[in-house]
């Protein structure tokens, strides 16, 4: 499976460096569009006195349409698998749309869903500022597009990786940014992050509507939890049967691996309907509870649901999974619900509201 990660930044933020050196070490890369059409626009006018090239400063409408084509272009001949690294993405045209104050194609936000790209990371600006052949912004555009990239991929919901400035030298300083963007695209196979809030609904959905999400369904389950003599929550194991939607899954999870999340080893199997029931007759269970759940995605980021879960009895709570801490901290910070995190999960709360309800 092909994992694209996003380099960005605003110009003079050391991305060409940095992704040339990860091009020497044998990493794929997809070099910044925009700088390729400069230089081949500069090359025709060259050849041809008379022609006209296109660029961001004489008609940037025309240019991004160029930019996102080519872009296109590329991202469908990558490979199926493997990790790629992308100088730009799709998302960039809309911070320069923004900061030019024009319209792009009405099909890119779609376009940016269907890429499916995995992370992005932010690189912080460099101390200096030098102007090119292709690179012609004045220092105060360059410091608007660069904070109105951080704007956009915020809006659309990515999982940001801040990249800092380490050393003044550049070769230290791009060694030290491999290392971060490297260790932090190791991603973990088969496991649940995720964070539970106890906060109104209407609170969320409001400031939801801020950001580009898409709401992708509602589920009424059922979930019940099986242990044998308190043996598997003793090892924070949990073995459990959900029924969703007229559909029946097995769920196996391993010990969490953080103390502020949930981060487990997790492995779903759907089970056909006999199954489900006759291993119900048989496994002792430990907890039972429903839920209604109402799940939103992010344009940007197909592994993260924010889920808006209601309990019978317990009432309104805002779960939120991705594929790293760091998006549910993005995620927790953009939704202004810090205060209401909760620890521990609904089984221990349904068990303490029943604890209560008997006293």
């Amino acid at each position: 499976m092909v994992e694209k990660y996003i380099i960005t930044g605003g110009p003079g933020a050391g991305k060409t460096a940095l992704l040339n050196e990860l091009k020497k070490r044998g990493h794929i890369i997809v070099p910044e569009v925009a700088r390729q059409i400069i230089a081949e626009e500069q090359a025709k006018e060259i050849a041809n006195p008379n022609y006209k090239g296109i660029y961001p400063f004489t008609d940037l409408a025309l240019f991004e349409d160029l930019v996102i084509e080519r872009q296109l272009q590329y991202e469908r001949k990558l490979p199926s698998s493997g990790k790629i690294f992308l100088d730009r993405a799709l998302a960039d045209p809309i911070a320069y749309a923004k900061v030019g104050n024009i319209s792009l194609r009405n099909d890119l936000q779609r376009l940016i869903a269907q890429a499916d790209y995995k992370r992005v990371f932010y690189l912080e600006r460099l101390p200096f500022y030098h102007q090119d052949k292709e690179r012609k912004e004045s220092l105060e555009l360059v410091e608007r597009i660069h904070d109105g990239l951080y704007e956009i991929y915020d809006n659309l919901g990515f999982d940001i990786v801040r990249v800092p400035i380490y050393y003044p030298e550049k070769e230290a300083n791009i060694e030290e940014r491999i290392k971060l963007i490297l260790r932090e695209t190791n991603s973990e196979k088969n496991v649940e992050i995720e964070r539970k809030y106890r906060v109104d609904h209407a609170v969320v959905k409001e400031v939801l509507q801020q950001y580009a999400v898409n709401y992708i369904g509602t589920d009424n389950e059922k979930n019940t939890l099986y242990d044998f003599y308190g043996i598997l929550k003793e090892f924070g194991l949990v073995l459990r049967i959900r029924e969703n939607n007229g559909k029946h899954i097995l769920t196996m999870k391993g010990p969490s691996k953080s103390v502020a999340f949930t981060h487990k080893k997790e492995y779903n199997f759907s089970i056909p309907e006999v199954v489900s029931k006759s291993l119900q007759m048989v496994l002792p269970a430990a907890v039972s509870y429903s839920k209604r759940r109402e799940n939103y995605r992010p344009l940007g980021d197909a592994s993260c649901t924010i889920s808006l879960d209601y309990l019978p009895r317990l009432g309104e709570f805002v779960e939120i999974e991705a594929g790293s801490e760091n998006q549910v901290l993005l995620w927790e910070r953009r939704l202004g619900i810090s205060d209401y995190a909760i620890k521990g999960g609904y089984p221990q709360l349904v068990n303490a509201e029943k604890s209560i309800t008997k006293k």
